[in-house]
Protein backbone atom coordinates (compact mmCIF):
# COMPACT_ATOMS: atom_id res chain seq x y z
CA UNK A 1 0.00 0.00 0.00
CA UNK A 2 2.52 2.25 0.72
CA UNK A 3 4.23 1.73 -2.25
CA UNK A 4 1.28 2.30 -4.41
CA UNK A 5 1.07 5.64 -2.51
CA UNK A 6 4.51 6.53 -3.10
CA UNK A 7 4.24 6.24 -6.52
CA UNK A 8 1.40 8.72 -6.35
CA UNK A 9 2.77 11.59 -4.41
CA UNK A 10 6.30 11.53 -6.23
CA UNK A 11 5.62 13.40 -9.06
CA UNK A 12 4.18 16.19 -6.71
CA UNK A 13 6.91 16.16 -4.80
CA UNK A 14 9.53 16.01 -7.64
CA UNK A 15 7.49 19.18 -9.09
CA UNK A 16 7.29 21.02 -5.84
CA UNK A 17 10.72 20.04 -5.25
CA UNK A 18 11.91 22.17 -9.15
CA UNK A 19 9.72 24.67 -8.24
CA UNK A 20 11.36 25.60 -5.26
CA UNK A 21 14.73 25.67 -6.41
CA UNK A 22 14.22 27.89 -9.55
CA UNK A 23 12.67 30.44 -6.78
CA UNK A 24 15.71 29.96 -4.26
CA UNK A 25 18.05 31.93 -5.31
CA UNK A 26 19.00 34.01 -2.08
CA UNK A 27 15.14 33.76 -1.10
CA UNK A 28 14.31 36.24 -4.18
CA UNK A 29 13.02 35.25 -7.56
CA UNK A 30 15.60 35.44 -10.18
CA UNK A 31 14.25 38.34 -12.43
CA UNK A 32 14.73 35.96 -15.45
CA UNK A 33 11.93 33.46 -14.05
CA UNK A 34 9.68 35.91 -12.91
CA UNK A 35 6.46 35.21 -14.73
CA UNK A 36 8.25 33.46 -18.18
CA UNK A 37 8.47 29.35 -17.98
CA UNK A 38 12.49 28.23 -18.65
CA UNK A 39 14.36 28.86 -21.90
CA UNK A 40 13.73 24.85 -24.07
CA UNK A 41 17.04 22.51 -23.36
CA UNK A 42 19.31 21.96 -25.94
CA UNK A 43 18.53 18.92 -27.99
CA UNK A 44 14.85 20.25 -28.99
CA UNK A 45 13.08 19.32 -25.39
CA UNK A 46 10.18 22.32 -23.75
CA UNK A 47 10.75 23.74 -20.74
CA UNK A 48 9.44 23.98 -17.65
CA UNK A 49 6.16 26.02 -16.57
CA UNK A 50 5.51 28.26 -13.50
CA UNK A 51 1.86 27.47 -14.08
CA UNK A 52 0.40 25.80 -10.88
CA UNK A 53 0.03 22.15 -10.45
CA UNK A 54 -3.33 21.05 -9.43
CA UNK A 55 -3.96 18.53 -6.59
CA UNK A 56 -6.91 16.15 -7.07
CA UNK A 57 -7.79 13.61 -4.61
CA UNK A 58 -8.04 10.24 -5.76
CA UNK A 59 -8.94 6.95 -4.68
CA UNK A 60 -6.20 5.22 -4.39
CA UNK A 61 -7.54 1.35 -3.75
CA UNK A 62 -9.86 -0.94 -0.96
CA UNK A 63 -8.23 -1.99 2.29
CA UNK A 64 -9.65 -5.29 3.41
CA UNK A 65 -10.43 -7.21 -0.14
CA UNK A 66 -8.68 -7.40 -3.05
CA UNK A 67 -9.77 -8.31 -6.16
CA UNK A 68 -10.41 -11.93 -6.83
CA UNK A 69 -10.55 -12.55 -3.40
CA UNK A 70 -12.80 -15.13 -1.24
CA UNK A 71 -14.71 -13.29 1.69
CA UNK A 72 -16.38 -14.52 4.51
CA UNK A 73 -18.15 -13.60 7.98
CA UNK A 74 -17.46 -10.29 9.26
CA UNK A 75 -15.47 -7.96 6.91
CA UNK A 76 -14.01 -4.40 7.14
CA UNK A 77 -14.00 -2.61 3.74
CA UNK A 78 -12.41 1.01 3.48
CA UNK A 79 -11.26 3.31 0.72
CA UNK A 80 -7.18 4.48 0.67
CA UNK A 81 -7.65 7.72 -0.60
CA UNK A 82 -5.09 11.02 -1.26
CA UNK A 83 -6.90 13.62 -0.02
CA UNK A 84 -10.58 14.94 0.76
CA UNK A 85 -12.51 12.82 -1.95
CA UNK A 86 -15.89 13.54 -0.21
CA UNK A 87 -18.74 11.35 0.35
CA UNK A 88 -18.76 8.28 -1.55
CA UNK A 89 -21.57 5.93 -2.47
CA UNK A 90 -20.75 2.07 -2.60
CA UNK A 91 -23.19 0.18 -4.54
CA UNK A 92 -22.54 -3.81 -4.34
CA UNK A 93 -23.52 -5.52 -7.68
CA UNK A 94 -25.27 -8.99 -7.05
CA UNK A 95 -26.63 -7.46 -3.69
CA UNK A 96 -29.34 -5.01 -3.44
CA UNK A 97 -29.19 -1.70 -1.77
CA UNK A 98 -26.42 0.99 -1.80
CA UNK A 99 -24.79 2.80 1.11
CA UNK A 100 -23.05 6.01 1.86
CA UNK A 101 -20.02 6.90 3.55
CA UNK A 102 -19.81 10.91 3.63
CA UNK A 103 -16.10 10.40 6.09
CA UNK A 104 -12.83 9.14 6.63
CA UNK A 105 -11.90 6.43 6.73
CA UNK A 106 -14.86 5.53 4.02
CA UNK A 107 -15.98 2.40 5.59
CA UNK A 108 -18.23 0.01 3.41
CA UNK A 109 -20.50 -0.56 6.57
CA UNK A 110 -24.06 -2.04 5.72
CA UNK A 111 -23.89 -3.46 8.93
CA UNK A 112 -22.98 -1.87 12.53
CA UNK A 113 -19.07 -1.70 12.57
CA UNK A 114 -18.75 -3.23 8.79
CA UNK A 115 -19.80 -6.18 6.61
CA UNK A 116 -21.57 -9.40 7.50
CA UNK A 117 -21.28 -11.05 4.55
CA UNK A 118 -23.51 -14.24 5.76
CA UNK A 119 -26.12 -11.80 5.17
CA UNK A 120 -25.95 -12.05 1.18
CA UNK A 121 -25.90 -15.83 -0.94
CA UNK A 122 -22.70 -17.07 -1.92
CA UNK A 123 -21.40 -15.41 -5.07
CA UNK A 124 -19.59 -13.44 -7.23
CA UNK A 125 -20.20 -9.70 -6.32
CA UNK A 126 -17.95 -6.38 -7.77
CA UNK A 127 -18.26 -3.01 -5.13
CA UNK A 128 -18.14 -0.06 -6.72
CA UNK A 129 -17.23 3.18 -5.05
CA UNK A 130 -18.36 6.35 -6.64
CA UNK A 131 -17.18 9.19 -5.36
CA UNK A 132 -20.45 12.33 -5.81
CA UNK A 133 -17.55 14.86 -6.91
CA UNK A 134 -17.52 13.76 -10.93
CA UNK A 135 -14.00 14.92 -11.48
CA UNK A 136 -13.05 12.01 -9.03
CA UNK A 137 -13.07 8.75 -10.74
CA UNK A 138 -14.95 5.89 -9.28
CA UNK A 139 -13.18 2.44 -8.11
CA UNK A 140 -14.39 -1.61 -8.26
CA UNK A 141 -13.28 -4.47 -6.78
CA UNK A 142 -14.36 -7.84 -7.51
CA UNK A 143 -14.63 -10.74 -5.24
CA UNK A 144 -16.10 -14.11 -4.29
CA UNK A 145 -18.65 -14.61 -1.26
CA UNK A 146 -18.56 -18.18 0.26
CA UNK A 147 -19.66 -19.14 3.56
CA UNK A 148 -20.37 -22.09 4.93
Amino acid sequence: MLFIIALVLMPLLVIDYHRQTETDNGGAKSPALAGASLPAPAGGGTGASTAPVEFRPVIVTFQGVEDGQTLRGDVAITLITTGDVGPINYTLAGAPGQWLAESSPYLFSPHPGGWRTTQVSNGDYTLTATPLNAQISPRSVHFLVQNP
